[in-house]
């Protein structure tokens, strides 16, 4: 009979161990998903700001420009001759 209540200790004691390790992969798991989203919004930033400064020094070009220039540009841009 007391082999019986000496079962249920173990038992327990694997539960216990079981939970923990359960809990041990979900709290890697969130940790990972937020490392991975924040790495992702890093990356989108980097993109947007490296899209502002490839509009920038086009609009820098154009600026820069004269009529004549902008003109030629204009039609190449436009293909009108194509037709």
């Amino acid at each position: 009979m007391t082999w019986l209540l000496s079962l249920g200790a173990r038992l327990q004691a694997w539960l216990a161990l079981a939970g923990a390790v359960a809990v041990a992969i979900a709290a890697a798991y969130v940790t990972g998903r937020r490392s991975a989203a924040a790495e992702a919004h890093a990356e989108r930033a980097r993109e947007q700001l490296d899209a502002m400064r490839a509009r920038k020094e086009i609009d820098d070009d154009v600026d820069a420009m004269g009529a004549a220039d902008l003109d030629a540009e204009y039609r190449r841009w436009l293909r009108d001759g194509d037709r």
